[in-house]
C-alpha cells in the first residue's frame, strides 16, 4: 500500500498544490511522503478532530462544507483522502466522497482515494467520481502483500500522460504502460515483480469473485455491525463517530495498556492490532486498540468470527472484574 501511495504521489504531486484529508496515522503518511520526497509545492491538511472535550469523545472527519470551501479557495491539483482510515476505524461515506470529487473537478483537479483498508466495502469508481484508487492484496483480498493496485478514471488516466514520475523503479506511468502492453497481448519489462505472490493474489481474486463481490460487501457490512454492537455491549467506545464507522476495522478507546498493546487479546488466543497515534491533534492520553475484520475466512463464517471475539471479551472482562 505504501509503495502505491508513493507511486501516486511521485506521479501526480510533483510541484503541485495538494490537499490532504487526514483521518489518522495512515493518511498522515501522505504528508510524510510529500516531505521525504520534497514533492508538493504547497500542502494543506484538513484533519479529523474529536467531537467534544471528553477523553473518550469520538473523532469525525473535517466537516464536508469546510473541505469544499477550502478546495474552492485553493484549487488544489490533487486531493488525497482515505476511504477507511485504519488507525481510527473511520470510513468516508460515498455521498461525502462524491461531493468532494465534484468540487475538485470544478477546477480540473484529481481526487485520490486510498482503499487499502476498505475490506470488501468496494467503492464504485465511476459512481463516486474517484480519479485514482489505491488498494493492496493483504487485507480485504486475503492474499500476500506483494504490490499495490492503482486504478484510474479516464480523467486520472489522461492526467497520468501529462505528468512525469520522480521515481524510476516506482514509476506509475511506466508500470501502467507495462500493464497496458500485457492487456494488449504482448509483454514488456521494467523491473522484476514478486511473481509467485502476484499469482496467489490472482487466485484470491478469483475466489472472491466466486463468492460474489456484492455478497462479500454485504457480509463485511454485517460483520462490522455485529462486532461494533458487541463492543458497545462490553462498554468499549468507538473512536469513529456515528456516520463514519468502518465495517472493516473497528477501533475503540483502550482502557488499559494491555488492551492498547493487544496483550489482553493475545492471552486469549486472538491477535489484534495495537493502537497507534492519529496525528490529528488528539490528547496526550489518547489510547486505542484495533480489530481488523479483513479476510474471506471471517466473512464466510460471521457467526464463528463474532463468537470467538465475544469469548475473548468475556474472559478479559472476567479477569478485570473486582475480586
Amino acid at each position: 500500500g505504501t509503495y502505491g501511495m508513493e507511486a501516486i504521489a511521485r506521479q501526480f504531486a510533483n510541484d503541485a498544490r495538494v490537499l490532504v484529508i487526514r483521518n489518522g496515522w495512515f493518511s498522515y503518511r501522505w504528508s510524510q511522503i510529500m516531505e521525504a520526497g520534497k514533492l508538493a509545492s504547497h500542502t494543506t491538511v484538513l484533519a479529523a478532530s474529536q467531537c467534544d472535550d471528553n477523553t473518550d469523545a469520538p473523532f469525525a472527519p473535517c466537516p464536508l462544507e469546510d473541505i469544499l470551501e477550502r478546495i474552492r479557495a485553493e484549487k488544489p491539483d490533487v486531493v488525497f483522502c482515505p476511504h477507511v482510515e485504519t488507525s481510527a476505524g473511520m470510513m468516508m461515506p460515498d455521498d461525502f466522497i462524491r461531493a468532494v470529487t465534484d468540487c475538485v473537478h470544478e477546477h480540473g483537479g484529481i481526487f485520490v482515494l486510498d482503499c487499502v483498508a476498505s475490506g470488501t466495502v468496494f467503492v464504485n469508481l465511476e459512481e463516486t467520481g474517484v480519479d485514482v484508487l489505491l488498494t493492496a492484496p493483504q487485507k480485504g483480498w486475503s492474499a500476500s502483500p506483494c504490490a499495490a493496485l492503482v486504478m484510474m478514471s479516464p480523467h486520472g488516466r489522461a492526467r497520468l500522460d501529462e505528468t512525469t514520475s520522480s521515481s524510476f523503479a516506482n514509476d506509475l506511468k511506466k508500470w501502467t504502460q507495462i500493464m497496458e502492453t500485457y492487456e494488449g497481448g504482448a509483454h514488456a519489462y521494467h523491473a522484476t515483480m514478486p511473481t509467485d505472490a502476484l499469482r496467489h493474489f490472482r487466485d484470491a481474486l478469483i475466489e472472491a469473485e466466486g463468492f460474489g463481490l456484492e455478497a462479500l460487501k454485504q457480509a463485511q457490512i454485517r460483520l462490522g455491525e455485529e462486532v461494533r454492537g458487541l463492543m458497545e455491549r462490553y462498554s468499549y467506545k468507538s473512536v469513529a463517530a456515528d456516520g463514519f464507522k468502518a465495517p472493516s476495522v473497528v477501533v475503540c478507546f483502550a482502557p488499559s495498556a494491555e488492551m492498547k498493546s493487544g496483550k489482553a487479546f493475545a492471552e486469549q488466543g486472538l491477535q489484534i492490532a495495537a493502537g497507534v497515534p492519529l496525528e490529528c491533534g488528539e490528547r496526550e492520553d489518547y489510547a486505542s486498540f484495533r480489530i481488523g475484520l479483513f479476510g474471506l475466512d471471517k466473512l464466510m463464517d460471521i457467526d464463528r468470527t463474532v463468537t470467538n471475539l465475544e469469548t475473548a471479551l468475556e474472559k478479559i472482562r472476567g479477569q478485570n472484574a473486582p475480586a
